[in-house]
């Protein structure tokens, strides 16, 4: 009994001279319409992809970039998968990818230097046709200049690096928080603590004066956020006392809940805290409950971020939603425009400066938030 190129557990992988065959084209029309160059009839593409589909024929990637320059991959280097955050921007990648006819590579880096660097070598590797990468470091970034100084395109995705022309997608973390913190405010709070993770690699620096307080460090969402606080708190005419404000390493557990018992030591102690993360949120919630501090009844709490485990608790969190899956699209969208580009100049080649996209969030008002005591 006869059998298909390709079928069968022993038969040979189908080439592009049996795709050819069942088409009934020649293997240079077959070759123009996998290899996406030059003109064919829509009845010869029509023939050719039902013999890809009928033979399970997978064109090879290396001879398909030497043809048309192009991988048909692009590259992800992540902080955190695990994290909700970027699993849900991962998948709005991957859905723009779907729709540009292209795959996806994902490098979880754990927010560590070294390993974004690997990662960033890696890709590179591979021949990809551009990367989206969140940086652990908005200031020590030679291994992404490299990538664009390889011709290949770059977007930054939650923290900004357009001051080396690379294209970036950000929430408007600042605005977000000015507008939670007023919020708190309107409902009589006048002691509001501030709680947010940190990078190691770039410590935030608080400075308060008489007239003004600000934070001292460069553009990324924890920064941007207490800039936020700070804001509401100065135009509503409140005081910024540094016993309100702590920060913590994101990857120190204990650090965080030393931050959250800090702050409630503070005397006279606050009535509201705004957790600037989803990490600093669980932290709280944590050391609240144990501590049998009623929520909202003796401190109100909002938090940044809209994971699931925030609607199952009691109260439910009142939080900050920033769209992330929103923000994986706008930077899939973004890089795939830089690799349509013919002459491959403009953002993301490491000249000028790069266009930065501040997408919009939205305050959910739940119950964790209340009057002031």
């Amino acid at each position: 009994m006869a059998t298909e190129p390709g079928a069968g557990s022993g038969s040979r992988r189908p080439s592009l001279k049996d795709v050819a065959a069942r088409a009934g084209v020649s293997r240079a029309s077959a070759s123009r319409v996998l290899g996406g160059y030059g003109y064919s009839s829509q009845d010869v593409v029509d023939r050719v992809m039902a013999a890809v589909r009928e033979l399970g024929y997978e064109p090879d990637r290396v001879a398909r970039t030497m043809r048309s320059g192009k991988s048909g991959v692009i590259g992800f280097v992540c902080a955190d998968i695990s994290d909700a955050f970027f699993s849900s921007a991962m998948r709005g990648i991957c859905d723009v990818a779907l729709r540009e006819g292209a795959q996806v590579i994902v490098m979880n880096t754990d927010d560590k230097p070294g390993q974004e660097r690997d990662a960033t070598r890696v890709l590179l590797s591979h021949k990809v046709d551009g990367v989206i990468i969140t940086p652990v470091s908005v200031r020590e970034h030679a291994h992404i200049g490299a990538i664009t100084g390889a011709g290949v395109p770059v977007v930054s995705l939650d923290r900004q690096l357009s001051d080396i022309g690379i294209d970036s997608v950000v929430a408007d973390n600042e605005a977000a928080t000015e507008q939670a913190i007023r919020h708190l405010i309107g409902l009589g709070h006048r002691r509001i603590a501030f709680l947010g993770s940190v990078q190691r690699e770039e410590p935030p620096v608080l400075r308060v004066g008489k007239v003004r307080a600000n934070v001292v460090g460069p553009s990324r969402p924890s920064l941007d956020r207490a800039r936020g606080y700070l804001r509401a708190l100065t135009a509503a005419g409140l005081p910024v006392e540094r016993e309100l404000i702590a920060f913590a390493p994101h990857d120190a557990p204990d650090g965080r809940l030393e931050a959250v018992a800090a702050v409630l030591a503070a005397e006279p102690r606050p009535s509201a805290l705004f957790t600037a993360d989803s990490y600093m949120t669980r932290s709280a919630f944590s050391l609240l409950s144990e501590r049998g501090i009623a929520i909202p009844g003796e401190m109100s709490l909002i938090g940044f971020d809209d994971l699931e485990w925030t609607t199952l608790v009691r109260p439910r969190i009142s939080v900050v939603v920033q769209p992330a899956y929103d923000m994986g699209r706008a930077a899939a969208d973004q890089l795939f425009a830089q690799i349509a580009r013919p002459d491959g100049t403009g953002a993301g080649t490491g000249a000028g400066r790069g266009h930065r996209t501040v997408v919009p969030t939205r305050f959910i008002e739940r119950g964790s938030a209340g009057a002031a005591p």
